[in-house]
């Protein structure tokens, strides 16, 4: 699972991103979370670019809805507990990380996941 700020690395990265959209051995997801903190970027160019990628990559995988707190830490949670059935999270957000962690995810950060996975195996 990529978390929304991992499309931020892909748009500035393209090889990488071109590199995903050719790996047929990957599954790469989000969730409606993802999606909506990407529609919220507030410049146009860039909001569009950034889903044009997630909707490319990504499938979306359902949020579970329940014991869902609110603001910030809902999303997280929301994320973390989606992650659960993936077998990776790769994010850069240090809270989300640390949360899906000791919930059991494997978590990666973007370089982690460039060395290991897009450019090595898993």
């Amino acid at each position: 699972m990529l978390d929304s700020n991992i499309f931020d690395r892909l748009l500035a990265d393209p090889e990488a991103a071109s590199e995903l959209a050719e790996r047929r051995d990957l599954s790469l997801l989000v969730t409606p979370v993802q999606l909506a903190e990407l529609e919220a970027v507030p410049d146009p160019s860039r909001r569009d670019a950034l889903l044009g990628l997630a909707r490319s990559l990504c499938r979306t995988l359902a949020a579970p809805q329940d014991g869902a707190t609110g603001g910030r830490h809902r999303s997280d949670g929301l994320i973390a507990r989606t992650a659960a059935s993936c077998t990776l999270l790769v994010t850069e957000d240090a809270g989300l990380a640390e949360a899906a962690s000791r919930s059991g995810v494997r978590v990666q950060d973007w370089r982690t996941f460039l060395r290991s996975v897009v450019y090595g195996n898993l």
